[in-house]
């Protein structure tokens, strides 16, 4: 390694030595926390408390500082640094600067989440393909993003406003996606933030270099902000309903459909709504299911719906996303339709003609394992652990490493064990429970995930008694069957169309709580 390098890096850290640290100091305090957190949940992790979230925060932002300070120690902001009439290679620079942030931010990164990871009982050597991945994440989102804007600002005050002006910008981004067509529709939405987060990417690798070896600030930030500018035109400008028709192609006749979907006629036994939303009314559309196999989930990826009513009165909600999901043996889902008052005033008494377009996107468990839970922790997915809270005797939390998997956990009424509690109304027989975790993962200081198994739906209503009106819960003891590692099936669009429907009959109360949202509903 060059002299050069090695002079650098040394006088870098002899006037750094404070935030250097105040960063170590902040992760040894992250990694007691976290240690303390497993030694008291027996390995399985309740989530970080309020203190370990602030000293999540403290970490990361010891660690912003410190890039920025030492970036900055040699500005390369105007035209008066002192440092370019010294004998300093850019390159060699670079290097020193990059040598810092890799030796008193990289390493320390690696020690705590391997730290963390090691006191929950999990071996290292299995899993160093995963913390260099975060280690990836971290570089990505969090010192290049930091390492860029220090070198196009002239010093800590500069870079908090130009922090500020960024967060502004993201709140107006992601306003102006919430207006786009397709909002919320799974495989198409994310099109340009990702186009986007690639040519923004780019341009920080290369403001940096620039800056290192020209120091042109005025070129480098219209760089910066014409990258930026990316993502409001791409989400203008990409045909969404394009996008779609190729990401779901329209079912063929004769097309074995994942799940089958019909009109349920019935009268409505509730109106409660919960939806209060200023000039707007929710309708209710009650469906039949059918079709969807064991071991199979089919999730919607996006509806569109239209209303045809007399007198060539028309409405149309485009694209949008949607949170309902069937799963095998729920015979009944609800969609919640938002229609603005004055469309709806006009049309409520009259028969219209209601058209509803899916976007199904179906998965098949390519796992399926049975277990007994415990009063102490259990194994489930791999390596993944799960042991009932003692705060909350219905709720069983669940830790995983690196990223939080799709679960479906499957119980029977028949052999639940839970005593019967006072004013409570046992499940009857043969009644099927469910209950998911959702799959997540990504940037995180801590590389084990949490996520619980809380709210458990009902296959079906029994004598007149809602669902909701039992206290569907699993206790130690209970077999589950859970479904794991699934495999995305071919996508598809599906139409419903359901004709001389009155729509007063199907409003809502918005004044009244009750179901909330897109979703299966046991009716």
């Amino acid at each position: 390694m060059s002299n050069q390098i090695l002079h650098i890096f040394r006088k870098d850290v002899r006037h750094h030595w404070p935030e250097i640290v105040l960063s170590l100091a902040a992760v040894v305090t992250y990694a007691w926390r976290q240690s303390a957190h497993l030694a008291a949940w027996n390995q399985v992790a309740p989530g970080d408390t309020p203190l370990s979230q602030l000293a999540s925060v403290l970490v990361t932002v010891a660690w912003v500082l410190l890039i920025v300070r030492v970036v900055q120690g040699e500005n390369l902001v105007g035209d008066r640094q002192f440092w370019v009439t010294r004998p300093y290679e850019w390159k060699k620079l670079l290097v020193a600067k990059l040598l810092f942030v890799l030796v008193f931010v990289n390493v320390p990164l690696f020690i705590l989440q391997s730290f963390v990871l090691m006191a929950a009982g999990f071996p290292l050597s299995s899993h160093i393909a995963g913390l260099l991945w975060l280690q990836l994440l971290w570089v990505i989102f969090v010192i290049l993003p930091v390492l860029t804007l220090a070198t196009v600002t002239a010093g800590i005050g500069q870079f908090v406003l130009t922090v500020l002006g960024l967060v502004l910008c993201i709140i107006f981004a992601a306003a102006l996606f919430g207006k786009v067509n397709a909002p919320g529709v799974s495989v198409v939405e994310s099109l340009p933030s990702e186009i986007g987060g690639l040519i923004l990417l780019a341009a920080s690798v290369a403001v940096v270099l620039w800056q290192f070896a020209r120091r042109r600030a005025a070129q480098s930030r219209t760089l910066l902000l014409g990258a930026a500018s990316v993502f409001p035109l791409i989400a203008i400008v990409t045909p969404y309903t394009a996008l779609i028709a190729h990401k779901y192609p329209m079912a063929t006749p004769g097309q074995r459909l994942s799940v089958q979907l019909a009109f349920d006629p019935a009268t409505l036994t509730s109106h409660e709504g919960g939806f209060p939303e200023k000039d707007k009314v929710h309708v209710l559309i009650p469906l039949l299911v059918s079709g969807v196999d064991d071991g199979s989930m089919v999730e919607v990826g996006g509806v569109m719906e239209s209303i045809q009513a007399n007198g060539g009165a028309q409405w149309n909600s485009g694209w949008h996303g949607s949170s309902m999901r069937f799963l095998a043996n729920h015979q009944h889902a609800n969609l919640v339709i938002t229609l603005k008052r004055d469309f709806f005033e006009r049309v409520k008494s009259t028969p219209v003609n209601l058209h509803l377009t899916f976007a199904m996107a179906p998965m098949q468990a390519r796992k399926t394992e049975r277990l007994v839970t415990r009063d102490d922790v259990f194994p489930v997915a791999g390596e993944g652990r799960c042991m009932f809270s003692p705060f909350d005797p219905d709720v069983i939390l669940c830790s995983f490493l690196f990223k939080t998997p799709l679960l479906l956990a499957r119980a029977k009424s028949d052999e639940i064990t839970c005593p019967v509690r006072r004013n409570e109304i046992p499940l009857p027989s043969g009644m099927i429970l469910y209950s998911s975790l959702g799959e997540g993962g990504g940037l995180a200081l801590n590389p084990i995930r949490t996520n619980i198994f809380y709210h458990w739906d009902l296959d079906r209503d029994v004598d007149d008694v809602k669902a909701r009106d039992y206290r569907s819960r699993v206790c130690p003891g209970t077999p589950l069957t859970l479904f794991s590692n699934w495999e995305d099936l071919p996508r598809y669009r599906t139409e419903l169309k359901i004709d001389g429907i009155r729509l007063a009959d199907y409003q809502l109360n918005d004044a009244r709580d009750g179901m909330g949202g897109f979703g299966i509903t046991v009716p």
